[in-house]
């Protein structure tokens, strides 16, 4: 009788375990300056048609704070949750995060205080605690990205800050994340997901958003590579460390 010899059984062992092994592919559909009046016209191409077992979604910033873009609650609700309607539709696993706070002091400098008939972080919060009551609703899973910056003690003056400005990256910005602040983003959910038993069978992962998903000023913007929060999960969920 044929024995096959222990070392190569050892071998093959292994060889099986790795090819049963789940593996993730991250996605990077983020676009700089879009608002949900601009995701939900691309949806079909970006997210649907790329069939993906599981969307992290995080928009608001534009809609609330890009002066070219304002739109009501009302209309960010409604089209909040016709993206969800479409997502749930196909069965696919969701994430929705709030977007984190801003430098207010940085945000002026670009856009007329004068046009602003709130606070740019009162209505942050405001739509954070829109996309909370949709995922409630939707039976969704929610990120508050917003808060975890926040309790980070982010946005600040300082060199570390998660979000930039003058004393890390030499530029009045206040909105998108340092490389730092897209590792921070990464960590928190990558820790989420595995919390919520989200990767035991997602092989594709796709994150939907704006410019701070897309990696504004970052090596690597617009993909799952370099300094972007795609990225940085994407080299989380290959080895657990970045």
């Amino acid at each position: 009788m044929f024995r096959i010899p222990r070392k190569l059984m050892i071998a093959l062992s292994f060889l099986m375990l790795g090819s049963c092994a789940v593996k993730h592919e991250v996605l990077n559909k983020g676009i700089a300056g879009n608002s949900t009046n601009d995701l939900i016209k691309r949806i079909d191409q970006d997210v649907l048609a790329e069939k993906p077992d599981l969307v992290i979604m995080l928009v608001g910033t534009n809609d609330m704070l890009n002066s070219g873009k304002f739109i009501s609650y009302g209309q960010f609700q409604a089209n909040y949750a016709a993206m969800l309607n479409k997502l749930k539709a196909q069965n696919i696993s969701v994430v929705v995060m709030s977007p984190p706070p801003v430098d207010t002091a940085y945000l002026f400098k670009r856009h007329q205080r004068a046009l602003f008939t709130e606070d740019p972080n009162h209505k942050i919060d405001s739509v954070s605690s829109i996309i909370r009551q949709l995922a409630q609703v939707n039976q969704i899973y929610f990120m508050d990205l917003n808060k975890l910056f926040k309790a980070a003690g982010s946005p600040n003056p300082s060199a570390q800050s998660l979000l930039i400005n003058q004393a890390n990256f030499n530029k009045a910005d206040g909105v998108h994340p340092t490389a730092a602040g897209y590792r921070f983003m990464a960590q928190h959910l990558y820790d989420f997901l595995q919390a919520n038993h989200l990767l035991k069978k997602n092989k594709k992962i796709l994150c939907f958003g704006d410019s701070i998903t897309f990696g504004a000023f970052m090596d690597g913007q617009g993909t799952a590579g370099g300094e972007t929060y795609p990225a940085f999960l994407q080299a989380l969920l290959g080895d657990g460390r970045k």
